[in-house]
């Protein structure tokens, strides 16, 4: 369990822990020196009535508790300051890590557990470095210094003090042991608990026009009592341990009183010298409950970074990253013999053999499963084939670096996904240096331009959470500016017009077709219009290449292809004399 704290926090700040720790011993030794003053105040100022010595007893105590102040901050915003560097670091790298992972990863891991990862477990970490740590570090260090001064002042008083410490080290190991296992089924319940918030979220307009408002209540409602029930658990053990550690340490008290007592009255102990010494042991059973607490909040925050760690060490074998180059591509694009399975034995392709060049729109349709969006994911790398190879101007996409090869494919999703920010920041999110005459060159070609100026503030206008405040078919015009402005060599389009009404949808086509001049484009469809629109089409079945040509050239052929026409498995928005 320490090992991650000392990897993590004692090692990269070291500079920042030494200094706290300095900061504490000096503080702590002004804080221990206190019941020696008392000493020296009752056997030599008050016993010999001494009323300099009083004084100077008196001003001692206010330097000492000043020194005690100023050193116990210094403590305090030293460990807060690295506490804080190491949970800006983690996230940083937590966050970078996920930027780096591949899309395999994130459809089979929720985006609710994802982000439990940045609030739940990461708040059990900071506990842990900013309390935990400094508690069982400086606490350790007080209660070491306490008991060495008792033996110094009467070792044998001392030795009975300590009789009751056997057992309160076997209480805080017993009862952390209990906490740890419930902080993992804690750390688990709130995960879910998170990840019903975020779909509920997501998918509010569902949840409202089905009216499951009861149902998604009562389900987080269980999560959040399960979580809730683990989490009083873990405190009610963390409560008895507190209770426990201060009544060993009362009983030790009480024995103090009562040893102390006898060896006043025999003369072998002043009254300061057992002042002194009731005051240290009342003060033992406060760095023993910060200890206790501090490994009870180390053990939660190990259970969290265990679940973190899973994360930074997740490996990618879905793809592997390229070591070439492609500053400019033409566009011409192959999909040469490729089979892909996303599960051995169940191939979603199957020997796909496509050649797509400039200026260009090929329409890719078929039925649901046919493997659509398959050659999508195959086009863009986040999966790579299992046979053949898929060539973009004759250079096998796995030997380009991902980044290069995404760079030279605009893609629009069916639901363009649009930034919470302005319309000008969306439409140069892949750009970033665009200067403004080219984001309205980009917007006029994706015959955005017009309704974007109509906007109350023009390219300046926030968009809202998803484009939330936008149309659909203004949020995908918005959506192929953002793609055309990269300049790519390819369009790659999954179901552009699929949610749009007619007139809406020609003017998206009209967009696409204006964007798509030199460039190479697939649209994965199934609306009639655009594939009219295209000038090839591929109609895959079954994750194969069951026919390939016009629309009008597949029609007269009269198979797979005109049958799905005739039987409405593709939209139809044309008149059926074309059939």
């Amino acid at each position: 369990m320490f090992s991650f704290y000392w990897r993590k926090f004692i090692i990269p700040f070291w500079l920042l822990a030494f200094t706290a720790i300095v900061c504490f011993i000096i503080a702590s030794l002004a804080g221990l020196a206190a019941p020696l003053v008392v000493k020296l105040l009752i056997d030599n100022a008050l016993n010999q009535g001494n009323i300099n010595f009083l004084h100077l007893i008196t001003v001692g105590i206010a330097i000492l508790y000043l020194f005690r102040g100023v050193f116990s901050y210094l403590y305090g915003y030293c460990m807060a300051k690295a506490g804080n560097k190491m949970l800006a670091k983690l996230r940083q790298d937590m966050f970078s890590k996920l930027q780096s992972l591949d899309y395999a990863y994130f459809m089979r891991t929720s985006s609710g557990e994802l982000i439990s990862l940045f609030t739940n477990d990461l708040l059990f970490i900071q506990q842990a470095v900013t309390v935990g740590l400094p508690d069982v570090i400086v606490e350790s260090i007080n209660l070491l210094a306490i008991m060495s001064i008792m033996i110094y002042f009467d070792w044998r008083l001392a030795m009975v003090t300590f009789a009751t410490m056997p057992f309160i080290i076997v209480a805080i190991s017993f009862f952390n042991s209990k906490i740890g296992t419930l902080g993992v089924l804690v750390d688990h319940a709130l995960a879910k608990v998170t990840a019903i918030i975020q779909q509920s979220l997501v998918s509010v307009l569902i949840v409202q026009s089905y009216v499951r408002e009861d149902y998604e209540y009562k389900k987080f409602s269980d999560k959040i009592q399960e979580a809730a029930n683990d989490l009083l658990k873990a405190q009610r053990f963390s409560a008895i341990l507190v209770s426990l550690v201060e009544f060993l340490a009362a009983v030790g008290l009480t024995i103090i009183i009562w040893y102390g007592g006898r060896e006043v009255i025999n003369g072998h102990l002043s009254i300061g010298g057992m002042f002194a010494f009731l005051v240290y042991i009342i003060n033992v059973p406060m760095p023993v409950r910060k200890i206790s607490q501090g490994l009870t909040h180390l053990k939660l925050g190990a259970v969290a970074w265990k679940r973190i760690n899973n994360l930074l060490n997740e490996q990618t074998p879905t793809v592997t990253e390229g070591d070439m180059l492609m500053p400019q591509a033409e566009g011409v694009v192959e999909f040469k013999d490729v089979s892909f399975a996303y599960r051995q034995g169940k191939l979603v392709l199957n020997d796909i053999n496509i050649l797509a060049r400039p200026n260009e729109i090929i329409a890719i349709v078929g039925p649901s499963g046919a493997g659509k969006s398959s050659f999508a994911n195959l086009l863009l790398r986040f999966y790579d084939p299992d046979n053949g190879g898929i060539y973009l101007d004759g250079v096998d996409i796995r030997k380009l670096k991902l980044a290069e090869l995404r760079r030279h494919i605009g893609f629009i999703q069916q639901e363009p996904i649009l930034f919470n920010t302005t319309v000008l920041e969306n439409i140069r999110y892949g750009r970033p240096d665009a200067t403004q005459s080219q984001i309205e060159q980009a917007a006029r070609m994706a015959d955005a331009y017009e309704f974007i100026m109509s906007l109350p503030q023009g390219f300046d206008t926030v968009v809202g959470e998803l484009g939330g405040k936008l149309s659909g078919g203004q949020r995908q015009r918005i959506a192929v500016a953002r793609a055309i402005i990269t300049e790519p060599a390819i369009l790659l389009l999954d179901e552009p017009t699929a949610a749009l009404d007619a007139q809406t949808e020609k003017q998206v086509m009209a967009a696409i077709r204006q964007a798509g001049t030199g460039r190479t484009t697939f649209i994965i469809t199934h609306r009639m219009s655009t594939i009219m629109a295209s000038d090839r089409v591929v109609y895959l079945t079954e994750g194969r290449v069951a026919e390939t040509g016009t629309h009008q050239e597949l029609i007269d052929k009269d198979g797979l292809y005109a049958q799905a026409v005739r039987f409405s498995e593709i939209e139809m928005s044309i008149d059926v004399k074309h059939l």
